[in-house]
């Protein structure tokens, strides 16, 4: 019976991990970078591109297309953090299962 409940909630775990990195595909990758420019600050996304960083002009801080990609990178950066809790709820699951008898 908690082999069936352990094997339940490993099976949900995937789902959820699945769906976590379907939303992540949806999310731009990278950081916040605001620079500021004379008197007026300015946001960048910076990137990995293979070894080196790379940043994205977005516009002004206060404009909405900043504040726009700011909490896109931000939603990416929670959902992150939720996959890594799930994969490691994962693992704690699968390491209940080996003892699985047949």
């Amino acid at each position: 019976m908690v082999f069936d409940i352990l094997e339940q909630e490993r099976r949900g775990l995937l789902e959820l991990i699945e769906h976590y990195e379907e939303q992540l595909l949806l999310l731009p990758k990278g950081a916040a970078s605001r620079k500021k420019r004379g008197n007026r600050e300015h946001l960048y996304r910076a990137y990995r591109e293979s070894d080196k960083v790379r940043f994205e002009y977005v516009g002004p801080c206060r404009s909405e297309a900043a504040q726009e990609v700011e909490a896109k990178i931000h939603r990416r950066q929670e959902i992150e953090r939720k996959r890594s809790l799930a994969k490691a709820n994962l693992a704690e699951v699968e390491r209940g299962l080996r003892g699985r008898r047949s």
